[in-house]
């Protein structure tokens, strides 16, 4: 005689679905937290970089008619990092946002399991 057809309790399908929607959530949340960090390290080398740009070009209003070509290389150099670290500033900031809205359709769509879950 064949053994009954039989599926795992509601329970235990109900931690199943925790554990697997949590794991995306997670996912989402780490996601986030790195592209956030290095954003905010980023701001810090612009912000950095802005400064030092800054103290070479130097404080006279003509001092850009006498500046030596090698303090104007420099000069080049810093505002090309600082476009740069302001650009991919932008697409983390826009990253950051995307993964938001994932995060919080993930958890709009997946609501009563991760009430559940807590």
């Amino acid at each position: 005689m064949k053994k009954l057809f039989q599926v795992r309790s509601r329970q235990r399908d109900a931690e199943t679905d925790k554990r697997r929607v949590g794991s995306i959530v997670q996912s989402i949340d780490a996601a986030i937290a790195s592209a956030t960090k290095e954003r905010d390290a980023l701001q810090s080398r612009v912000s950095d970089a802005r400064d030092l740009a800054s103290f070479a070009s130097g404080t006279a209003h003509d001092e850009h008619l006498t500046r030596e070509p090698a303090d104007e290389k420099i000069l080049k150099e810093y505002e090309l990092q600082m476009e740069n670290g302001v650009k991919r500033i932008c697409e983390l900031n826009q990253h950051i946002v995307s993964l938001i809205e994932l995060r919080d359709l993930s958890s709009r769509s997946f609501f009563h399991l991760l009430q559940s879950a807590q």
